[in-house]
């Protein structure tokens, strides 16, 4: 994916909280710069418009832990911090935040709350927005605000931590988190089915609601996602059809019980085949998985969230445009991937405008995940504004009174 085009960029990168304030309080003040957040930069194309002009702040440096009482399951940290490094820091306790985010290497903490991150695994465990228990941030005034705080039973006052959750950097910037974890798991396997109809596969999502197990994702893709997935694994599986994953984790005799019962339950649906995932290979394959939605080597990636009952029929129709499909399942959210083909703008808006008749926007809404930089003024990048919207836009009026938190990337979504 192209790089962005930087414009009148300017960069600050700040060592403290208090430094970050100083900063943006003289920014208010005086020059009323536009100020665009910046963490890992995994999700930059997305959150900031093509053409910047203005100050980027990088929080690389705010990468502290701040407090970590291991025994209460909980973690206070800087926003800067790379998902990999709180990962590493977290599982040598036995503990884990159970987000699947890609590019983890790069990604910040403050980066997935503001984007709302999330992978196979929020069919079981949620997202970010269910650990989240205090934040620290600053707004467009400068000034340091908390919510919550370092302990989960928390609830004074507005829960204006939510609402940090998938703003994008349009209200304050994220600079200390507050985090609720879970233990790791003992084991994980995954089961590959592969089905000839898509009336099979619909019919086998339909039965997880009896299943007598409890899976922890769910992922379906086309023949055209599978194949990639299995060679980016780097492991014999039937890929020239539909595909369903599932994923299990808990004690090891457990999740083996629950393999074995669901290929059991699902014979009546024909797969043509299934196969069980040992636990060394699982996490390879459970990661290819993670990463394959925010796959940059395509000009476009797309996201659509649908009810789950009419996920098929956006499948289906996506499929016959040679888009390389993968979705949570069993949460109605698909990503696609746009084949090389459609190169040039034009293409791309003529399969969107195909693929919004196929979804209902009563219950559902597509809008572009990842695209090429100077595509990203041009495209739909967000859905409609939602029901409660006019509050929102109070809100940003308060935190942001002057509009100087990328606040283009906020006006985009009335303008939608």
């Amino acid at each position: 994916m192209s790089s962005l085009h930087s414009g009148d960029l300017e960069e600050f990168v700040p060592a403290s909280q208090i430094e970050l304030s100083r900063f943006i309080t003289e920014n208010a003040i005086a020059a009323q710069k536009q100020i665009f957040p910046a963490g890992g930069r995994t999700s930059f194309s997305v959150c900031c418009p093509s053409s910047l002009s203005g100050t980027q702040i990088c929080t690389s440096q705010l990468n502290k832990i701040i407090d970590y009482p291991v025994r209460d399951m909980t973690i206070t940290v800087e926003a800067g911090m790379r998902i990999d490094q709180l990962n590493e820091i977290i599982s040598a306790e036995g503990q884990r935040l159970p987000i699947d985010v890609p590019q983890s290497n790069r990604a910040t903490l403050g980066g997935v709350i503001a984007t709302n991150t999330s992978g196979p695994k929020r069919f079981s465990y949620g997202t970010i927005r269910d650990y989240v228990i205090g934040i620290s941030a600053i707004d467009g005034k400068g000034n340091l605000f908390k919510s919550g705080g370092r302990v989960v039973k928390n609830v004074a006052g507005y829960d204006l931590k939510k609402m940090m959750v998938g703003s994008l950097g349009t209200l304050a910037i994220i600079s200390q988190v507050s985090l609720n974890l879970r233990p790791k798991p003992e084991s994980m396997c995954m089961v590959w089915f592969a089905f000839d109809s898509y009336v099979n596969v619909e019919l086998a999502l339909n039965a997880m609601i009896t299943s007598g197990t409890r899976p922890t994702a769910v992922e379906y893709c086309n023949s055209k996602a599978a194949r990639q997935i299995a060679a980016e694994s780097r492991l014999e599986l039937p890929s020239e059809h539909n595909v369903i994953c599932i994923s299990y984790e808990g004690p090891g005799n457990v999740v083996k019980w629950q393999a074995n019962q669901i290929i059991e339950e699902w014979k009546e649906f024909s797969p043509l085949n299934s196969q069980i995932i040992e636990p060394d290979h699982a996490t390879r394959l459970y990661n290819v998985f993670t990463e394959y939605q925010t796959s940059s080597d395509d000009p476009v990636t797309l996201k659509a969230v649908v009810l789950p009952s009419q996920m098929m029929k956006f499948v289906e129709s996506a499929t016959q445009l040679n888009i390389a499909i993968q979705a949570h399942a069993a949460d109605g959210i698909v990503f696609g991937h746009l084949p090389d083909s459609a190169s040039s703008l034009e293409d791309v808006k003529q399969i969107l405008s195909q693929l919004k008749k196929s979804i209902d926007h009563k219950t559902g809404y597509l809008t572009v995940y990842q695209c090429e930089s100077e595509w990203s003024d041009l495209l739909p990048l967000f859905c409609s504004p939602p029901p409660g919207w006019s509050l929102m836009k109070q809100l940003k009026n308060a935190l942001d009174p002057n509009q100087l938190l990328n606040s283009k990337r906020f006006t985009e979504l009335v303008e939608t």
